[in-house]
């Protein structure tokens, strides 16, 4: 019997783009929602951004992942760039209480397969900087974490794409993503990478994935869903909005 897993990235408080996941969630053998990070809304107009942040999470966010509860699926999430980590004690709370299982720095078990996430991003020009690290930094915790699980039976969702790549191209036509997870990727060869925060990589490349040695790798973009049975790869679809 198939393992789904659904997976989607950069969701930036869109409730449209959560209820088609979730919807997408819900069917027959899925077996976990993950979340790749920029979960909140960026707040471009005057206004206390953390407050913003805060209210989408405590008013959205945790009541509905609290109804998604009852269909039994798992749901893995974590933080992204443009999430303040000032937040993130609400999504602890949440966690807490079972809704979801936050995977930033931590290895869980799923099926025979771990999941591990990881929601630094290499140095961008943006404002919010909680979660940016400089590149070497990067490659110790990604080290660290490679020895937390067997990488060839683990999937990374790492918020920032490998350098260099498909996944990681701009609208300028530059590559901008880490080259610490590039190197990660070649050294480890792990199982499956998931990644997001170029939301328009795969309209300029004409790519969503990537096959880095023997490793899947994935950056879906903004609003399009990847869903892929956890035991065989070969299945992996993208469902665009």
């Amino acid at each position: 019997m198939p393992e789904i897993a659904v997976y989607a990235t950069d969701l930036h408080g869109e409730m449209r783009d959560y209820e088609r996941l979730l919807e997408a969630g819900s069917g027959k053998n899925v077996r976990a929602v993950i979340i790749g990070g920029d979960i909140c809304p960026f707040l471009t107009a005057a206004g206390d951004i953390e407050v913003y942040q805060r209210d989408f999470i405590e008013f959205y966010l945790l009541p509905r992942l609290k109804e998604f509860k009852e269909s039994g699926k798992k749901v893995f999430l974590m933080m992204g760039n443009d999430d303040l980590k000032s937040n993130e004690k609400l999504l602890r709370e949440g966690e807490k209480q079972g809704l979801f299982s936050m995977i930033s720095q931590k290895v869980l078990p799923l099926g025979k397969r771990f999941i591990a996430g990881y929601s630094y991003v290499n140095e961008t020009p943006f404002i919010l900087k909680d979660w940016e690290r400089p590149d070497e930094r990067m490659k110790k915790d990604l080290d660290a974490m490679a020895r937390m699980s067997d990488p060839r039976k683990t999937i990374y969702v790492t918020h920032a794409p490998p350098l260099g790549t498909d996944l990681d191209v701009i609208f300028s036509g530059s590559h901008v993503g880490s080259s610490a997870i590039t190197r990660f990727i070649v050294e480890k060869q792990p199982y499956l990478t998931l990644h997001g925060h170029i939301h328009e990589s795969p309209q300029m490349t004409g790519n969503w994935m990537e096959v880095i040695g023997k490793t899947v790798a994935v950056n879906p973009g903004k609003r399009n869903i990847v869903v892929f049975d956890i035991n065989d790869l070969k299945t992996m679809q993208i469902m665009s909005a």
